[in-house]
């Protein structure tokens, strides 16, 4: 391999030069190889949940939206959204490992609550179910109080299980519905869907937003 693609390839992964240097290449091939696997649908091997570029870059909604149907109906998805709160108090008293492994508890609560939804980690501590069309599922009030009792049970049995978290554990959990008029085609789908997860997150975590909310884009213009 040239010199000039040992570099392009070093230049995609500086966190890299932290490593002595006959295994930087090596370390910055594997980043690229998992970074595609995540984008392509791998689960995040931390949590076991899809990595967000799955969603804002891959192909998760691919099968989830029919030209014949939703460029004329338009296009509507729930989400089920939890955050831990203040996970930097569980790292602290248990560990990274624990904190880790909480986390995955967190996902697998979830995927356990909404089974056939695909689980997307938004952000480090925070996880979406996605209640697409092919999920089965029609998001309602009632959804938000399933995954309360989901995260509930779930912590308990970890705590039980590991000895920790000793402190309560509490989470933020919103309600998304979000409907899309004339998309123009399937990829502007992910990245929308995202940018109005985190909104609906802010939103409920900072006490502004409660139960499900509704929002609607209309991209009757096109690109």
């Amino acid at each position: 391999m040239d010199d000039e693609v040992v570099k392009a390839v070093l230049a995609l992964q500086p966190q890299v030069r932290s490593r002595p240097e006959p295994e930087r290449f090596g370390a910055a091939l594997r980043a690229l190889v998992e970074s595609e696997a995540c984008r392509r649908g791998t689960p995040d091997p931390v949590t076991g949940a899809l990595h967000l570029s799955a969603l804002t870059q891959g192909a998760l909604l691919r099968p989830e939206y029919d030209l014949s149907v939703h460029a004329h109906a338009g296009w509507t998805v729930g989400a089920v959204i939890a955050d831990v709160k203040e996970m930097i108090h569980v790292n602290q008293e248990s560990g990274f490992a624990v904190g880790d492994r909480f986390l995955g508890m967190v996902a697998s609560s979830l995927a356990a609550a909404f089974p056939g939804a695909p689980v997307v980690r938004v952000h480090t501590d925070c996880f979406a179910a996605l209640l697409v069309p092919s999920s089965g599922h029609e998001l309602q009030s009632s959804h938000l109080a399933l995954a309360a009792e989901a995260l509930r049970a779930g912590t308990e049995a970890f705590r039980a299980r590991e000895g920790a978290p000793r402190a309560t554990v509490e989470f933020t959990i919103s309600a998304l519905r979000l409907t899309v008029r004339d998309p123009s085609h399937w990829q502007v789908l992910g990245p929308l869907l995202w940018a109005e997860i985190e909104r609906a997150h802010v939103l409920a975590r900072r006490g502004l937003a409660s139960g499900i909310q509704e929002r609607e884009l209309d991209l009757a213009g096109r690109v």
